[in-house]
């Protein structure tokens, strides 16, 4: 028999109410559109966001019930509206779009959500409408960035990074394994730009202060394109996905 999909958007009101149980596991991806450089699409962000959610549900579907939504594709991106193709929303707007979906969720009786945010600058306001919502509703809902959960693994795949950048060598890798048709190769050079955080010896002294993307990188991308690939590409969409899946069957993660 064929395995039921974990896609909300292709499953009938029917399905969607008989898997409405405290048990269900339901993935909210949470993303951009935002530049990435003169290489990837702006869609680069909500692309991966849908790809790692539906694999990590694939994965958590085999012994748990769990379902993924259509991705928020709209986060905070004022960081990049320096360059073109970016559309960024308020935090109001945010808290009050994941809001309307985490609260429809709620009322027709699933219990725990996982907003899996695939995009930086959304991290910290994540974490405000977590709380906010948790307090609201009293249900469990977590959030955490795909990458985060699985750094070191994700790490050893990759030759001039320590993480996953921007428009980078992860980033384009995984864009060539899923869509090479919007990967522009013939502009990797133009794109390439080291984080400073990558240089040997570089210390993160865990501060935060707000800047213009266009103060870090004149072309937009942040990390080294030309050696990406699509086989590297898809070793880092599998452990992503399993990264994931690994917390979400997890009793503490909750």
């Amino acid at each position: 028999m064929q395995q039921r999909s974990v896609l909300w958007s292709e499953l009938r009101w029917p399905e969607l109410k008989g898997l409405a149980t405290p048990e269900t596991i339901v993935i909210i991806p949470v993303a951009s559109i935002e530049q990435h450089g003169p290489h990837l699409p702006v869609v680069t962000d909500t692309m991966l966001a849908r790809e790692v959610a539906a694999r990590s549900a694939a994965i958590v579907a085999e012994t748990t019930p769990c379902l993924v939504t259509e991705c928020i594709w709209t986060g905070l991106s004022e960081h990049h509206m320096a360059f073109g193709g970016t559309v960024t929303l308020d935090f109001p707007s945010f808290l009050a779009v994941i809001g309307g979906v985490v609260r429809s969720l709620h009322r027709h009786g699933f219990d725990k959500v996982f907003l899996m945010n695939a995009h930086g600058g959304n991290i910290a306001a994540l974490q405000t409408v977590v709380e906010e919502l948790t307090r609201e509703l009293g249900m469990k809902l977590v959030t955490a960035t795909y990458w985060t959960l699985g750094a070191e693994e994700l790490g050893a795949h990759l030759e001039r990074q320590k993480g996953i950048r921007h428009a980078c060598e992860a980033e384009t890798s995984m864009m060539m394994a899923i869509a090479p048709n919007l990967v522009d190769p013939g502009s990797f050079d133009e794109a390439a730009c080291p984080d400073k955080r990558d240089e040997p010896g570089a210390v993160d002294d865990r501060s935060y202060r707000w800047r213009s993307f266009a103060d870090r990188t004149p072309s937009g991308a942040l990390g080294d394109p030309r050696v990406a690939s699509a086989e590297k590409g898809e070793k880092l969409l599998e452990t992503a996905a399993r990264c994931v899946a690994t917390k979400l069957v997890d009793p503490s993660f909750w």
